[in-house]
């Protein structure tokens, strides 16, 4: 599944097979050494957002779109434009006005990327709104194409097998075209992102599917599974008032085969289920449907019962791989856990084995506990599982100690020890975060390598009982980022990194730090450690010979929006970390750096034009103004 070679950038994860590589790329291990900002551009809304604080958006996730010279881009409100993608200048500005409805659930005001498609020659985009509406645009000049939908438009909000409510559910991350159906992917609130306890009929995850030329729809998949449907069984209680089990990352599309491939989410609440005993399928589940008729080809549950909010955070890789001497189509998927799940993306047959393997139950009243979870034997984790004193940041024996009290803070072990209403709660690692994040994985289609950014921050999650007649559920989590001693990460480092894997053989090529990381840190110093990795996630995009990261750039979580149904943050001032890092893609080794004015948010992109290779990075947002910022590598 190479790319065309073309120089564009026509899907949010570079192409439908998520593979964020650009073919034919212009840098070179020299170029990147001295690479220079060549424009930025301030995303339209900024003057909205600070002239009125119930329009402050969250971090810029905004990443554009590249065709024949033209970038296509959203702002965390919503408002389109397309861009001249050498000089950064605007062409065109469309202005949904999904904003004014209200702040967006989770997050807030957040919107990753557009839909780039050709329709009988015609070029549209489809753009989704904070709101919950999909609209299709003229690429050409941003006109509404009012022969699509209702007037342009499609309401997500009655796509469902009920009505749901509008500030509940958010488009932030753009649609998929696969078989001439678009595919949209829709957040739901997460009860543990927002003030509100969880209520009885959460909207509940049900992916609709709409005709590409005539917005009308043509199938429907539920999830959870609608009673006596496939699935149901796995439900020994709650499967008609659970909600969530959607799909709010990207999917991924082989348009080949026809399939589409759908990365579940969490049931709701995140991190008690006893409500809802049993596996609950499809959350946390990797679903291939006809993308035609919506039919199940295959489904693997990666994660039974789910209680740590590992919803998969990213579609697969799809990749054709060698395996012992047999060419495979592949569906490569990483994960928050750390470990990378391989399948025959046909058939859904494990390309490596996968063991059943035994978890510790918990002690929460009227929980449910799955016995055991699915353990990929190849590749081998690529981030840290689990915690014991052995994995504590030990750069001095004081620092050391220090560590080992707050680790005992917490019930602490192997990965899947359950959440507990003891001490104050139990540390999950990887945390909600990941290992992988929304971020995902880069792969080269053409040597079978796969690229995975992680970092190893752990989350504190508490049970507590609510009180009686305010929120459906009898139990709820809480939780919380743990940092560790003297203001450096709780476990040794590195603390984020990018790990180079061959497909075909499910060994680890390489594994390098992502970032610089705190080195100026004294202790950090002291140890003689030159690069510790960034200590958020990073973002990434590959050539054959490059691999592009970005750290994520520091911002403070100030609390709820007086909504409550939204996250409100604060970018820092000084950052932490704001550069581009270019490495070797064969050897990992560090080939160029360059500073960026703002924190970097959201996925990194790249193209060609007029024999110039560009990489653009989201900045700014959550207080500070939203932009991109292009850099020239060749």
């Amino acid at each position: 599944m190479a790319s065309a070679g073309d120089g564009n950038w026509t899907e949010y994860t570079g192409d439908k097979s998520s593979s964020r590589y650009l073919a034919g790329g212009k840098a070179t291990a020299e170029s990147v050494k001295n690479m220079k900002i060549a424009w930025r551009f301030s995303l339209p809304g900024n003057d909205l957002s600070a002239d009125n604080p119930d329009l402050r958006t969250w971090v810029n996730e905004s990443t554009p779109l590249a065709v024949d010279g033209t970038l296509y881009t959203v702002s965390p409100l919503g408002l389109v434009s397309a861009v001249d993608g050498l000089t950064g200048k605007e062409k065109w500005l469309y202005d949904p006005q999904g904003y004014l409805a209200g702040q967006a659930p989770n997050l807030g005001f957040i919107n990753r990327a557009l839909t780039y498609v050709d329709v009988d020659g015609a070029k549209r985009i489809i753009a989704g709104t904070p709101d919950g509406f999909l609209i299709m645009l003229d690429a050409e000049t941003g006109a509404v194409v009012e022969s699509w939908g209702e007037k342009g438009r499609i309401d997500l909000t009655i796509h469902k097998r009920r009505p749901v409510q509008r500030d509940l559910v958010t488009v932030s991350t753009p649609p998929i075209v696969c078989g001439g159906v678009v595919i949209p992917s829709l957040a739901v609130l997460d009860s543990f992102a927002a003030g509100r306890p969880p209520f009885k009929y959460h909207p509940p995850g049900d992916v609709p599917a709409f005709d590409l030329k005539t917005g009308k729809r043509v199938w429907m998949f539920h999830s959870p599974p609608l009673p006596g449907e496939f699935g149901a069984d796995t439900w020994k209680t709650g499967l008609e008032d659970t909600g969530s089990t959607n799909l709010w990352t990207r999917a991924s599309c082989d348009d080949e085969t026809g399939i589409v491939y759908l990365p579940m989410s969490t049931p709701s609440n995140d991190f008690y289920g006893g409500h809802r005993h049993g596996d609950n399928l499809f959350s946390e589940t990797l679903v291939a449907l006809d993308a035609k008729t919506g039919n199940r080809v295959w489904h693997f549950q990666i994660v039974r019962h789910g209680l740590w909010d590992y919803d998969l955070p990213t579609g697969p890789n799809l990749m054709d791989i060698t395996v012992n001497g047999k060419t495979i189509k592949a569906a490569v998927q990483v994960t928050k856990q750390g470990f990378v799940y391989a399948f025959d993306r046909i058939t859904g047959e494990p390309i490596w084995p996968i063991e059943e393997r035994a978890v510790p139950a918990g002690d929460v009243p009227g929980e449910w506990y799955a016995p055991t979870q699915p353990v990929p034997s190849k590749p081998a984790p690529y981030v840290q599982q689990g915690a014991s004193e052995d994995d504590l940041i030990d750069l001095t024996p004081e620092m050391k100690e220090a560590a080992k009290k707050i680790l005992n803070r917490y019930k602490y072990g192997e990965l899947f020890t359950p959440p507990t209403m003891e001490k104050a709660g139990t540390l999950l690692v990887p945390g909600v975060l990941g290992g992988a994040s929304w971020a995902g994985a880069a792969h080269n289609p053409n040597t079978g390598v796969l690229y995975v950014p992680s970092f190893n921050m752990p989350f504190a999650i508490k049970i507590k009982k609510e009180v009686a007649g305010t929120s459906f559920h009898d139990y709820t989590g809480t939780w919380a980022g743990v940092g560790g001693p003297e203001g450096l990460p709780l476990f040794k480092p590195p603390f984020s990194t990018i790990t180079a894997i061959d497909m075909n053989t499910g060994e680890h090529q390489w594994q390098v730090p992502a970032g610089r990381g705190p080195v100026d840190h004294p202790a950090v110093k002291a140890a003689g450690l030159e690069r510790v990795g960034a200590t958020h996630q990073s973002f990434i995009v590959i050539t054959d010979d490059i691999v592009f990261t970005a750290p994520n750039g520091a911002y403070d979580v100030l609390g709820l929006n007086t909504r409550g149904n939204a996250l409100i943050a604060q970018n820092k001032e000084k950052q932490d970390e704001s550069a581009l890092y270019a490495y070797d893609a064969k050897t990992g080794n560090l080939l160029g750096e360059i500073e960026l004015p703002l924190g970097v948010y959201g996925a990194l992109m790249s193209y060609i034009v007029d024999g110039k290779q560009f990489v653009v990075a989201p900045v700014g947002g959550a207080g500070t103004p939203s932009e991109l910022v292009a850099v020239q590598v060749n």
